[in-house]
């Protein structure tokens, strides 16, 4: 039996299933083609996990997520507009991101957008859509269009390609101080002790989720205001109404909902993004705790687990709320104020779902 002299890198790849049909396969064809043209410049190999649904990514996915990065797999969200709409792949990206933002290796996350590069602004209201742009994404809109085969499309793979061998690259020689960082100040511990980055972690996240509560009665807080706003002002749209009787009372709706909604997008992006912070420290706890047999610490790694319990409540309010929400669609169409002024609770409640989520896999 022959030895190859090959080696093989791993890369995760996170997109919307309705970016992939309008481009009929398109970003089947770029990682297709990526994998070729890595194979063609390294003469290594390049495993694709193309679905987090098929063989690969596996069920406990987000706890192995450090110890890819540790050994420079990469992550690669393709990106639309329509990404940020779907709760897995903001659940992908925000566990990849927060995890790699932990170990200091943000650069193994490669964003490529084929379309909407546009809307990608470190202002948008978003907070996903704000992380694209810090991570500095590859623009593959002109390649997107003109189609796999076309010499836009081969140049621009062939680039990404190149890109993808730099980053492995620094990626292999860092892996030893990415490996024994010192989780809470960034830079490499002279003495790496597992069980001392185990008691940090456990510290941190202790230290962590007091305000995971406060952040969950502000959020609870908001919800009721603007629930109440709500209530109190789309009363005023009755049958028999005319246009411009509902243009008036419209723009006067959108006016008395715009500060309810802004506070309710305020408090659901702050408790999302605490939420996240936890459980990529949770995360990695899990994946220590393996290794760690320590009873005091396997108990308090339980008593964590009934913060979970302290889901139900929002759950249910957030749920009541979404629905009012989506009620209020029909009016919505008809007043481009009022589309405004609600956009921010849609982001609030929207972040707020993230975070229940993110909080209910805490106690499974």
């Amino acid at each position: 039996m022959s030895t190859e002299i090959f080696q093989a890198n791993r890369i995760f790849i996170s997109y919307a299933h309705a970016d992939n049909n309008l481009f009929n396969d398109g970003v089947k064809s770029l990682v297709d083609d990526l994998k070729g043209f890595y194979s063609m410049k390294t003469g290594n190999e390049l495993i694709a996990f193309f679905d987090r649904e098929s063989i690969g990514w596996g069920d406990n996915w987000r706890t192995q997520i450090d110890g890819e990065l540790e050994n420079a797999a990469i992550f690669m969200p393709v990106i639309t507009m329509q990404y940020f709409n779907r709760p897995a792949c903001r659940d992908e990206l925000n566990a990849f991101n927060q995890s790699a933002k932990r170990i200091g290796a943000q650069y193994l996350i490669l964003p490529v957008v084929i379309s909407g590069a546009n809307s990608i602004r470190g202002d948008h209201a978003i907070p996903e859509v704000a992380t694209i742009e810090s991570l500095q994404y590859r623009n593959l809109e002109e390649a997107f269009l003109c189609g796999p085969g076309t010499q836009e499309w081969r140049r621009s793979v062939s680039g990404l390609a190149d890109e993808l061998i730099a980053v492995i690259s620094r990626a292999e020689q860092e892996a030893p101080a990415i490996a024994h960082r010192d989780r809470s100040g960034g830079s490499p511990a002279s003495e790496p002790d597992d069980d001392a980055d185990f008691l940090s972690d456990m510290v941190e996240l202790e230290e962590m989720l007091p305000y995971v509560t406060q952040e969950t009665e502000q959020v609870l807080e908001d919800l009721k205001l603007w629930s109440e706003a709500v209530q109190d002002n789309t009363s005023r749209v009755t049958p028999g109404l005319s246009a411009q009787q509902m243009r008036i009372i419209s723009i006067s709706i959108a006016e008395k909902l715009k500060s309810p909604s802004q506070a309710l997008q305020l408090s659901g992006v702050k408790l999302a993004e605490t939420t996240e912070r936890a459980d990529a420290l949770m995360n990695s706890i899990k994946d220590q705790i393996a290794q760690v047999q320590n009873p005091e610490q396997r108990e308090s790694l339980t008593k964590l687990m009934t913060m979970s319990q302290e889901s139900d409540n929002l759950r249910e309010v957030v749920d009541s709320m979404a629905e009012l929400l989506e009620g209020m669609t029909s009016v919505e169409v008809m007043s481009a104020a009022l589309r405004k002024s609600l956009k921010p609770a849609r982001i609030g409640i929207t972040k707020i779902q993230d975070a229940v989520r993110i909080v209910d896999r805490w106690g499974q």
